[in-house]
């Protein structure tokens, strides 16, 4: 995504997507619409140690750690599909971590990095429509449907229009 150190206001929305291939999100905006490209980078390092006869989980002590990287990239196009506006962010940040003591039972993860990993929004568009009926009410106002604004994946699901699906 570097390469869009060489776009400039007012180039054509196809000369955008020739440098930079298809986008990852897209939106309509009062002014046009939006485009945004996604790179992310995942580290999850997890140790774990279990004792136990047979699978039985008698005690277990755990740690676990991750680190995000990543660039987002969002161009903003006018009516006429020309470049008005382009941000771009840059983050190199550790995202969690976590570690457990326990007796008698096991656990899941301790470190939680699903959304990061988890397939794009265009892939379940269709399937939107069958999903439980407060997901398919609001799926109009969800901001990855393409008519209500653009979210960064690692948003938590209690902002925003997510709010009210009722989880």
């Amino acid at each position: 995504m570097n390469s869009h150190s060489s776009l400039s206001k007012g180039d054509s929305l196809s000369d955008v997507l020739l440098q930079l291939g298809p986008p990852l999100r897209i939106s309509s905006s009062a002014q046009g619409y939006v485009l945004a490209w996604e790179f992310w980078r995942v580290n999850e390092d997890s140790l774990g140690i279990s004792l136990g006869a047979l699978g039985a989980d008698v005690f277990s002590i755990d740690w676990g750690k991750a680190k995000v990287s990543g660039e987002f990239l969002m161009l903003a196009f006018d009516h006429e599909h020309r470049l008005a506006s382009a941000t771009y962010s840059l983050w190199d940040n550790r995202s969690g971590g976590g570690s457990a003591l326990q007796p008698l039972l096991g656990i899941a993860d301790v470190v939680e990095v699903g959304d990061l990993v988890q397939a794009l929004p265009q892939h379940e568009w269709g399937e939107t429509l069958l999903g439980p009926l407060p997901h398919s009410l609001n799926s109009s106002s969800r901001p990855d449907m393409g008519s209500s604004g653009i979210q960064q994946r690692g948003t938590p699901s209690g902002v925003g229009q997510q709010s009210l699906e009722m989880h």
